[in-house]
């Protein structure tokens, strides 16, 4: 069993419900998924290119799996084909953050081959029922100005911007029925 599945299952009062989609499912990532993590970050050159100024440095996959086995608060998740197949992309996300109730999506990330496709939608919606069934309220997320194609697909799905940090970063939040 993984860190990122003990702490899953480890009755935290954090845990999370299936975030199975229609076409996808959510393997919580360990160790084991960093290889597929890192190869979604090569596969999204562009969103590396706006929001970084370059490719995902050769241990970004590693270090996203390192920092969330070290946080409690944090779940990373590879999204693989029910069909099967290697990761198309990534989840990763915080708990109860900022305030108890409140999920912060750090990044959901598709292979750009796989953008387009309906994933991100799909994915979200699987998020959303997951987090109201575990008692969540709201579910929150940060998009940089840099990349506007973020910003529209974020609300489309019904999120708002609810406030600006200084750094031209919008925050983003839609309530959770």
């Amino acid at each position: 069993m993984t860190t990122a599945r003990a702490r899953q299952g480890s009755g935290s009062g954090q845990d999370l419900p299936s975030l199975d989609g229609p076409r996808l499912r959510a393997i919580p990532a360990g160790r084991e998924h960093v290889q597929q993590i890192q190869s979604c970050f090569l596969g999204a050159p562009d969103y590396f290119a706006r929001t970084e100024g370059g490719p995902p440095g050769a241990h970004a996959a590693e270090q996203l799996v390192s920092e969330a086995e070290a946080d409690d608060t944090r779940r990373v998740y590879a999204l693989v084909p029910h069909t099967g197949g290697p990761a198309v992309g990534v989840l990763d996300l915080y708990l109860h953050h900022p305030e108890p109730g409140t999920a912060h999506i750090g990044l959901l990330l598709f292979r750009e081959a796989c953008q387009g496709l309906g994933y991100g939608k799909e994915t979200t919606a699987a998020l959303e029922h997951a987090l109201v069934r575990a008692g969540f309220s709201t579910l929150r997320l940060s998009i940089g100005d840099e990349n506007p194609g973020a910003k529209a697909f974020w609300e489309r799905l019904g999120f708002a911007e609810v406030g600006r940090l200084e750094r031209g970063v919008g925050i983003y939040e839609k309530r959770l029925e």
